[in-house]
């Protein structure tokens, strides 16, 4: 990095954008150039011990779904354990941005890996031992997403840290793949797992892999930058924080759609186990395939967004995105037959992917890295502290009226957040110094 990339100015965004090192970007991906990100030691380790990790994780929250809808055959805590380990993100994410601002991103995230891993052997223990019940699989599940919180703005903000800014879109869409990859890796090896040995032996294969993740962090010899007002008062860096962002129309709507489109958008997972056992006939084989779908669509999606994203315009990746996500919910609500769910989930995967793909890409396009932990929080926020409260409506709507009219419902709604950004002129700025 240069002097002027570990250590950037508040507001030197558009300069940044500009730089000669984005000559790489303007041009566009080739094939070659799609793995680039691949040649840098640092960003090998992150993005193999975060697939490791990741696998494991959706292989917990597969069993974790599955074991709740077993012990209690309702479809509302099913949504209510989702929402208690998704909900520590809706407070806490923002101290968490100023924390990856404030501290060294890299000791951040090995500690609440830590305790990660430490949590998932001790349900995997509580459930071998059948002495798991719903109010402690809330507790450790709060738990978990208190880690979570604390990890995820560090974690987004560290890849500058190890990859130079001309490959920094390269970068972060591979991650989304290695992300969506472990989507629909972990669920079809759930699957399994679970109908062979049991729920608990999911949670222990999670502990096993943030191993993985820890060892790669401590190999990592990050650029952490020189953040300049490190120095200032907790309040003062989380106000210099949400006016970066409220003084730029396009972060506004690109934070604002990341909101809506998640939402409406994905609270379609909490109601999987719904859609398996009683609506399609799958059971937890059939579970693990539709999970495995989506996260191949997924996977797509964010390989597309990393050759893409510099040829075709960001916001109409964006918009097209979110409309194509809504209208394939739609249908998969409709639907009766396993294997055309299967394929509709392929392009709800992709859809939905290539949105907040481009979103996330935007955004640290935007955002120097001084302030990036607490921009990366705020995306955080919408992103995940969206979630817990889309599965808890989603699933009391379910448990009401039905799952698929649950998922239609969200499926219309994010179609009109697409068709409504089509009309958004302040979009258009994402791709503008």
């Amino acid at each position: 990095m240069t002097p002027n990339e570990e250590k950037p100015q508040l507001g030197t965004a558009e300069a940044e954008i500009t730089s000669p090192e984005s000559s790489l970007i303007q041009r566009g991906f080739s094939p070659r150039r799609l793995f680039h990100s691949f040649t840098y030691r640092d960003y090998r380790y992150f993005w193999t011990g975060a697939l490791l990790s990741n696998v494991g994780t959706w292989m917990q929250m597969i069993a974790l779904g599955w074991i709740v809808l077993e012990m209690t055959n309702s479809a509302f805590y099913v949504g209510l354990v989702n929402f208690t380990s998704q909900i520590p993100v809706f407070f806490l994410v923002f101290l968490a941005g100023v924390a990856a601002d404030r501290f060294n991103r890299k000791n951040l995230v090995i500690l609440t890996q830590t305790v990660a891993m430490v949590l998932a052997f001790l349900l995997g223990f509580l459930i071998q031992t059948h002495q798991a019940t719903i109010p402690v699989i809330m507790i450790i599940s709060i738990g978990t997403g208190i880690s979570t919180a604390v990890a995820f703005p560090a974690w987004q903000a560290l890849i500058s840290d190890i990859v130079p800014r001309k490959n920094l879109l390269n970068a972060i869409a591979l991650n989304s793949a290695q992300f969506q990859s472990s989507r629909m890796v972990g669920p079809a090896i759930a699957g399994l797992v679970l109908a062979t040995w049991g729920a608990s032996s999911n949670f222990y294969i999670n502990g096993v892999s943030f191993i993985a993740v820890i060892i790669a962090l401590f190999l990592m010899r990050p650029n952490i930058p020189d953040h300049g007002d490190a120095g200032d008062s907790l309040f003062k860096q989380l106000k210099t924080g949400f006016m970066f962002a409220w003084e730029r129309p396009a972060i506004r709507v690109l934070l604002s759609t990341t909101a809506l489109v998640t939402f409406f958008g994905l609270s379609y997972i909490a109601l999987m186990p719904v859609f398996a056992r009683d609506i399609l006939k799958g059971g937890a084989k059939g579970f693990g395939f539709l999970m495995a779908a989506n996260g191949g669509g997924a996977v797509v999606g964010a390989l597309a967004v990393a050759y893409l994203a510099n040829v075709v315009r960001r916001d109409l990746l964006i918009k097209s995105g979110a409309i194509v996500c809504g209208a394939s919910l739609m249908l998969f609500s409709l639907s009766r037959s396993f294997l055309l769910s299967m394929c509709i989930l392929v392009i709800t995967g992709a859809g939905f992917l290539v949105t907040t793909s481009s979103l996330n890409t935007s955004l640290q396009h935007l955002t120097p890295g001084a302030i990036r932990g607490r921009i990366m929080s705020m995306f955080v926020w919408c992103f995940m502290g969206m979630m817990p409260f889309g599965s808890l409506i989603a699933g009391a709507i379910a448990e009401k009226i039905g799952a698929p009219i649950a998922v239609f419902g969200g499926g219309s709604l994010t179609l009109l957040t697409g068709l409504s950004l089509l009309f958004m002129r302040s979009l258009d700025l994402v791709d503008k110094p």
